[in-house]
């Protein structure tokens, strides 16, 4: 087979289909590309493999070699494709084995080439600080150069019989059988999720009519049960019954309420639990897991015992998840101990299953409710790792998930994720750190992002994040892609206001952080109190600050607020400058409350009802605003309270409908008296481009009040 599609301009992975996979029925058409960019599929017999010379990518020259294998047994030595070895699981253990003999030296250089094919794991793949590497002799699980291979926690159908009007059903997995409650929410027929069956279509959503009499709290924190569904509606909640699940959309959450009963002539539903937060009139919200929604070409709903999916032509295969986690490194730094010098090549995580049990009930605002306050902090990753150190995903690519990508949380230092493709979510891409502030050894701190692409998230857990730093310093975001969630883009912090915070010396940058909340196929943004990055609490110790510069943030929307740049409760000692910030339906920049924050020489445009927002007023400086571009082509140009204890100066501000009108309905001179110093209202001369929407004219006046002209022709992954 050969043929390719068109690269994009992040690069391309070049994937032969080889004979070996023909022979195993491996289909190219299935193949995915490993990084974001072009997949290019070749040919070949498989000739120059002569049992043990084939290496792992980049794996330079390695100790040991050993060969996994669909083909293969772990009963083999593994040392050659003819004695290949068949399961991640068995290729650790051969070594732990080796180890334990004296034939390879503890933490010896080790390479484990896997061929190319789907593995299904039986059990989460554990690593245990006895599975370490050392520094320059680590272990790497990688795929053989060309080949794709596949790590999968999901359980395959195959038996599809008809039923009828284009229904075809399967009979669940025995290990889901019998469960109280859905024991998945995912199918996926190849790469694509399938809907499950309800209404309306993914991305459209219903609005919430009224709050039944006495359900009223009067109180945001408290969530009802119940909620009165319009008229027009009817005729759907007609064909659901209780056992389903309602999706509703308030301030910054969702949440998941199982359908208790239905009152179809007062058109009231009431459920199993009450929403994180208080609903209103107008909320909206979206049904899903109903038997009698299943009308749709794709969608797909559980029936008794059986999956059953509506599709005019047979389904060829279907996957569901069955692993909650797929990789564990599980160190025990507590007794000293830490999983290290371990990387992962070009291999793909996939297939992976998570739903809320009782732990994750909450305390606050009740503890009635199940669900998340903020960010599906508690959703955990596919992969995860606890006191992992120096541990590497190369090329790896990690999708279909219910949750988190990955979490790297308590005592996980130094850890790097490069070149990776993350997506297809049901949560976030990427978790790091926890919000526990821990001490010593035990505090996660100093990993690094880049270079990669993470998007196509929250598809269950919708308020999830692209990156979550939460008590976590040291860290770095560099070069990376991140797009198409329902909510902010990047989050660092988690301490509301001024309280003791662990996230200081964050580094982001080189950044593009793009359709949040306008995302491919949605209708209308479900969420709001969001932006392109977040942060929360104190960020700076004096010596090492957060700091955000040379970033893209743009095409940002929420229900109810959203800015490019959000510094909230308690933000202190952030930096942002050098970033470009455009389209965004409430402004550019928004600080709800802070202290000595730099916001300078940045470029922001385009807010719709806003550029910027300053909410709170305290007696101290909330933030210094100079030298920096601000354009408006509607909405005010300040919103809020911009009266004194702040600094702002050399700043150029431009409208490009109507006049720049400032606080009190004045002009710029008006408002600046005792509040700024130097700023101009004048056209900047900003060259807007599709491609480089950064240019600044040579002779734009606000080089002249010192902004500084740089550069984002190198944002998001590096070719």
């Amino acid at each position: 087979m050969a043929g390719a599609r068109p690269c994009d301009r992040l690069g391309c992975a070049v994937i032969r289909y080889t004979a070996e996979m023909k022979q195993r029925g491996i289909g190219a058409v299935v193949l995915l590309p490993l990084v974001s960019g072009c997949a290019v599929f070749g040919t070949s017999d498989g000739a120059g493999r002569d049992g043990g010379s084939e290496r792992s990518r980049g794996s330079g020259d390695a100790g040991l070699v050993l060969h996994v294998s669909l083909r293969g047994s772990d009963g083999n030595d593994g040392r050659t494709i003819a004695s290949a070895l068949a399961t991640p699981a068995g290729a650790r253990d051969r070594v732990r084995a080796l180890r334990a003999s004296g034939e390879l030296a503890p933490k010896g250089s080790v390479t484990i080439t896997f061929h190319a094919g789907v593995y299904e794991l039986g059990d989460t793949f554990v690593l245990a600080t006895r599975d370490s590497g050392l520094d320059g002799a680590p272990v790497v699980y990688g795929a053989a150069e060309g080949e794709r291979v596949v790590w999968s926690g999901g359980s395959r159908f195959s038996n599809w019989t008809s039923q009828d009007d284009g229904v075809w059903s399967c009979a669940l997995p025995a290990w889901a059988a019998g469960q109280k409650s859905p024991a998945f929410r995912s199918l996926w027929m190849g790469d694509e999720r399938l809907v499950w069956s309800g209404h309306p279509g993914r991305g459209s959503f219903m609005h919430i009519e009224a709050i039944p009499e006495g359900e009223a709290r009067g109180d945001w924190t408290k969530g009802q049960r119940a909620f009165v569904y319009a008229e027009s509606d009817a005729g759907v909640w007609s064909r659901v019954e209780p056992g389903a699940e309602v999706v509703t959309f308030t301030r910054w959450v969702d949440s998941h309420l199982r359908v208790e009963s239905i009152d179809r002539k007062k058109r009231v539903v009431r459920f199993a639990s009450p929403n994180v937060f208080e609903l209103s009139a107008g909320d909206l919200y979206r049904i899903e897991g109903a038997p009698g929604l299943l009308d749709d070409g794709g969608e797909w709903c559980v029936v008794g015992d059986r999956v059953c999916v509506k599709s005019k032509a047979k389904p060829e295969g279907g996957v569901v998840p069955r692993l909650s986690t797929l990789v564990r490194l599980a160190g025990e730094a507590e007794a000293g101990g830490f999983v290290e010098h371990i990387e992962f090549r070009g291999i793909e995580f996939a297939h992976s299953r998570w739903w809320f049990d009782d732990s994750n009930k909450l305390t606050w605002p009740s503890n009635e409710v199940i669900g998340f306050v903020q960010a599906a902090n508690g959703a955990p990753g596919a992969i995860v790792g606890v006191g992992a150190r120096h541990v590497t995903f190369d090329h790896c690519r990690i999708a279909h998930t219910e949750a988190y990508g990955m979490e790297l949380g308590k005592a996980c230092r130094d850890n790097a994720i490069r070149h990776c493709t993350i997506t297809d979510l049901g949560a976030g891409g990427l978790k790091l750190g926890e919000t526990t502030i821990r001490e010593g050894d035990l505090l996660s701190r100093d990993n690094v992002v880049e270079d990669c692409t993470i998007g196509d998230g929250g598809k269950i857990h919708h308020q999830a994040i692209g990156v979550w730093i939460g008590q976590s310093p040291g860290n770095r975001l560099s070069h990376n892609l991140i797009s198409d969630f329902d909510y902010s883009g990047i989050s660092i912090g988690w301490t509301w206001g001024y309280g003791p915070s662990a996230a200081i010396g964050n580094v982001i940058e080189y950044n593009e952080v793009r359709n949040l909340g306008v995302r491919r196929g949605n209708v209308e943004p479900p969420l709001g109190d969001m932006a392109g990055i977040y942060t929360l609490g104190t960020q700076s110790d004096g010596t090492r600050t957060t700091t955000i510069h040379h970033n893209y943030f743009h095409d940002i929307a929420g229900r109810t607020i959203a800015w490019g740049i959000y510094f909230d409760e308690g933000s202190t000692g952030v930096i942002a400058e050098n970033n470009l910030v455009l389209r965004t339906t409430h402004g550019s920049f928004h600080q709800h409350y802070g202290k000595d924050n730099i916001v300078r020489n940045n470029i922001l445009l385009f807010g719709r009802d806003a550029q910027l927002w300053r909410s709170r007023r305290e007696d101290h400086n909330s933030f210094t605003f100079e030298r920096n571009i601000v354009v408006r082509s509607s909405g005010v140009m300040l919103n809020g309270d911009w009266n004194d204890h702040f600094t702002s100066g050399n700043n150029i501000f431009w409208s490009q409908n109507g006049p720049a009108l400032f606080p009190g309905n004045t002009a710029l001179d008006g408002w600046a008296r005792g509040r700024d110093t130097g700023s101009i209202a004048a056209d900047p001369r900003v060259l807007i481009d599709a491609e480089k929407p950064w240019k600044i004219a040579p002779n734009s006046p606000a080089i002249g009040l010192g902004f500084v002209p740089f550069d984002l022709g190198t944002v998001g992954p590096r070719k």
